[in-house]
């Protein structure tokens, strides 16, 4: 069988659109979805909690942060496109290193409002 795992975190941050955009903060709703073939004894997805809170340290380094500040976004705009990028990368580094052969980062998905989202995959993030 065939599992697909999704967490979601929050966060708040600011950003500007350069050379002259006006700064302006969202609440950001981030979400990151998984597949596995792997349950444990219990029947539970293996590295679960690991995985939340790989999601929620990626979260914290924007929070309450000006998005134009961080690298790389001193160097590329600070889009929704690129934050969701920036996390897929930055998550699957990081469960890569952590949890080798378990869950496999499959997209983010990166809300600036409750209406309007950009989902990120695999072949998108590069």
């Amino acid at each position: 069988m065939r599992y697909e795992l999704g967490i979601d975190s929050f966060f708040g941050a600011s950003h500007a659109m350069r050379p002259a955009g006006e700064r302006h903060t969202h609440s950001f709703r981030v979400q990151a979805s998984f597949l596995t073939d792997s349950v444990d004894a219990n029947g539970m997805v293996i590295g679960f909690r690991e995985v939340s809170n790989l999601l929620d340290a990626e979260a914290r380094r924007y929070s309450g942060r000006f998005l134009n500040d961080i690298e790389p976004f001193t160097r590329i705009q600070a889009t929704g496109e690129n934050l969701a990028a920036v996390i897929f990368r930055n998550l699957a580094a990081a469960l890569d290193e952590t949890l080798p052969g378990g869950p496999q980062l499959v997209t983010v998905t990166l809300w600036e409002n409750p209406t309007s989202y950009v989902r990120v995959s695999r072949q998108e993030a590069g």
